[in-house]
This record gives C-alpha cells, sequence and structure tokens, in this order.
C-alpha cells in the first residue's frame, strides 16, 4: 500500500488544530503521513498579545512550540513560495538564501492566515505600527519605552513623543489600545522628566461607533470607561495619510506623532491572489465540506476561506473560535476518506464575542447574556486561560497576572528587532520557485 500524504500549510489556529484532530482520527493509520508547514516554529496565542505588548504577560509565555504540542506530525519551517495544484507539490524553503524544497501532497489543508490590512492608505505600510505577530508586540512595546525615554532627554518634542495612537476600534483596537493606555500612564510614574498632561493616548475608527462586532451597548460601556480612563475616542473619522511625523484625518486635522498603531484590518495572506482557485472577496472560496470548489484534494480554513454560513447567507468570521472549529471539522472530513469518521458539514454559530478594556474592566456578549466590567474581564481572562495549549504555559500566564497584582510592569526594552520586516523590505524579491500554479 502507498503512503498517503497530508500537507498542512500554515499554523495558527486552523492548522494547529488540523493537525491535532488528524493525529486523533488518524493515529492507527500507518500508511498516512501529516506534515504542517509554517513560517515560524511556535504557534502564537493571539487574543493575549495586546497584554504580551504591554508587559502584563511575558511574551514567550504566549508560544507554543509546535514540535512540542505535535507528537505525529511531521513540521518543517519553512515559507511558501508557490503550489502547483495539478503536480500536487508545495514548493518552500526555510530562509531566503535556502535550497528549495518540494512536499507532494494527497490532501493539502490551506490555513495561510491573513495579513494586515492599510486599505491603500499612502504612508500607512511605511510608518504605522501592525500589531499581527509576536515580533510586532515585543517591537511596539520596545517603541513605547523608547517614546518615554526620549521625551525625558527631549522635552521640547514631548507632545509628538508622548502622542500614541491607535487606529481601528474594533476589538482588536480596543484591547490594544487599552493596554497602551494602561501601559504608558503607568510607566509615567518612573519618569519624573515628563509632564503627565503631555501624554495623549487616541483611538481612530472611521465607522460610527466602536466594535461593530458587539452589542451596541456594550461598545457604548467601552467607549466610556477609555475616554474616562483618558484616550481621546474618534469615531466617524478616517485616517488619510501617515507619515513619518505623524498622520493626517478626514476632517482636516493633523496629528503629530512618532506612534500610529494599525489595527484597522485583516485581509487574505497575498499568496493566495496568485493561486489558481475560486476566489470570493479575496478568500479561497469552499463548499459546506469546507473542501476547495474544483479541488475536492485541497481544503482551505480560517482567515484565507470564504466559508459561507447557510443560516446568515454571510460568511463565518476570521475569528479564533471559528479557526479551532473549521480545523477540527476539516480534519474529521480527511479522516473520512481513511474510514475514520463520518463526512459532516461545517455548521458552527458564534458563541459570543469578549474584549478586555484596560486594566480589570471588559466587555462579554456571550449567547445572549451580556456582561460589563469586572466580571467581563474575569470571563475573558478564565476563558481564554482554558484554551492555550500547554499547560506549563498556562501556569506561567496565571503566574504573571499574581505577579502583576503587587508589582508594575516592566520597563526593560528588549534587545530584538524586526528582522524579518527589515530584511523584506531591503531584500530583492526570491527568484521564482520550482513549481507556481
Amino acid at each position: 500500500m502507498s503512503t498517503s500524504h497530508i500537507v498542512i500549510v500554515g499554523g495558527g489556529f486552523a492548522g494547529l488544530y488540523t493537525a491535532l484532530e488528524l493525529e486523533k482520527r488518524l493515529k492507527r493509520e500507518r500508511e498516512v503521513t501529516v506534515t504542517l508547514l509554517n513560517n515560524e516554529n511556535f504557534f502564537l496565542f493571539t487574543p493575549m498579545l495586546p497584554e504580551a505588548g504591554a508587559g502584563s504577560i511575558g511574551t514567550r509565555h504566549i508560544v507554543s512550540p509546535l514540535r512540542k504540542l505535535l507528537r505525529r506530525t511531521r513540521f518543517a519551517e519553512v515559507e511558501v513560495a508557490g503550489i502547483d495544484f495539478d503536480a500536487q507539490v508545495v514548493s518552500a524553503r526555510h530562509s531566503l538564501t535556502g535550497a528549495w524544497r518540494e512536499f507532494h501532497y494527497d490532501h493539502l489543508v490551506l490555513t495561510l492566515g491573513g495579513v494586515t490590512n492599510y486599505f491603500g492608505i499612502p504612508g500607512a505600510a511605511d510608518f504605522a505600527l501592525s500589531f499581527k505577530t509576536l515580533g510586532d508586540a515585543i517591537y511596539v512595546r520596545n517603541h513605547t519605552i523608547n517614546m518615554l525615554e526620549e521625551a525625558a532627554v527631549e522635552p521640547e518634542r514631548a507632545a509628538e513623543l508622548l502622542t500614541f495612537a491607535v487606529v481601528g476600534g474594533g476589538l482588536t483596537g480596543v484591547e490594544v489600545v487599552g493596554q497602551i493606555n494602561d501601559f504608558v500612564r503607568e510607566a509615567a510614574d518612573y519618569y519624573p522628566e515628563i509632564d503627565r498632561r503631555q501624554i495623549r493616548v487616541l483611538l481612530v475608527e472611521a465607522g460610527p461607533r466602536l466594535m461593530a462586532e458587539m452589542n451596541e451597548k456594550l461598545a457604548a460601556f467601552a467607549e466610556r470607561v477609555l475616554v474616562k480612563r483618558g484616550v481621546e475616542v474618534r469615531t466617524n473619522t478616517a485616517v488619510v495619510s501617515v507619515d513619518q511625523d505623524g498622520f493626517a484625518l478626514s476632517t482636516g486635522e493633523r496629528i503629530p506623532t512618532r506612534t500610529i498603531i494599525w489595527g484597522a484590518g485583516v485581509m487574505p495572506n497575498p499568496l493566495i491572489a496568485g493561486f489558481d482557485l475560486p476566489k470570493e472577496r479575496g478568500r479561497i472560496r469552499v463548499n459546506e465540506y469546507l473542501e476547495v470548489e474544483g479541488r475536492p484534494n485541497v481544503w482551505a480554513l480560517g482567515d484565507c476561506a470564504y466559508i459561507l454560513n447557510p443560516k446568515t447567507g454571510q460568511p463565518h468570521p476570521p475569528t479564533a473560535q471559528h479557526a479551532v472549529r473549521e480545523g477540527k471539522r476539516a480534519a474529521r472530513n480527511i479522516a473520512a476518506v481513511f474510514g475514520r469518521a463520518r463526512r459532516q458539514p461545517f455548521d458552527y454559530d458564534t458563541m459570543g464575542q469578549m474584549a478586555i478594556v484596560g486594566e480589570r474592566t471588559g466587555v462579554a456578549d456571550l449567547m445572549g447574556l451580556r456582561f460589563s466590567g469586572y466580571f467581563a474581564w474575569f470571563l475573558w481572562r478564565t476563558y481564554y486561560l482554558m484554551r492555550i495549549p500547554q499547560l506549563e504555559k498556562r501556569l506561567r500566564v496565571v503566574l504573571d497576572w499574581t505577579l502583576d497584582l503587587f508589582f508594575k510592569r516592566d520597563l526593560v526594552q528588549l534587545a530584538v528587532s524586526r528582522e524579518r520586516q527589515l530584511v523584506a523590505k531591503a531584500t530583492p524579491a526570491p527568484p521564482t520557485p520550482p513549481r507556481v500554479k
């Protein structure tokens, strides 16, 4: 009997949980191999990224090594550059200077995720700080501390250096601005040279209100909390351009600042645009079984997939809770090919949404029940703590939270850089891989 190869491209929520479910379903299938390809060797628990970026928890505590999580799945840290769907080959290599490698597959699962969407706004991609990866969170934290240090020695530029803006008032933007605001105002206690009145934190949202994904009353509560804690909230206001020294608004106002954090949206991985696959709104279109239309051995999940909810007529939202369920269902449908599960369509209704709005305050809309304040914050922490894959990491996060009750956050700048992003900008595009179709 020949070996069947299942290849998963992407190690986020959808990719990881596809692999974990396949390990469980196909543990007795000796003639089946599962390989996961990802450009980093860890799984990032993104719901806690804002807390890690603001120093509430250690950055290493929200990442889990993929080689530890996966028992039977093979793993390769590579950057995928192309896929030949006719020959059933994925082309990838470990680095820009590495040799090309080909991964042959019988079943392919695409979980390529998304990238920051700058909506074509001039200067945004060059000068705004993205907040999507672990490297982004570390960089934003270092940058924020650097602005405080610089303001302490250059008081004549304090107004510009002490202005921190977050663009995008969705769940991510609200959580990031709440954490940054708490961090900056707490850290200012250690900078006697800084006039606290010059600290300015802004949240800019183009829509009529914050958190369009959530109940309107909860969104209004979150806005009141942010304003009370010193955040300037601008709704119905769009950013029209960004440069090194600030940004311009649709109102005609210009905000001078060196810190613009971009949380305005996500778009599918650009690699998808080159695939000869059916697409909808830039994402790969799949059927109810999560198979790509016209490619019965190719599956697409997560941020890169357009998965229609037949009940609402709208696509399922690209959230972690959906990606986990999509991964498990896709794995079961693949296992059905080997007689190890029953093929079923994807059917999942959102449990709800939760967000933290800074220190010990949150909002939660769960299965029709709505909470705000301390209890919602406690629910958020409890729920997401139990979703961290490793017990070891859960314990480390709990310890971080406990110490945070008694001690103020650290102000040490970590000696790291955005190496991947800097290299990508400075290096010419790599040559075309052997197979790209």
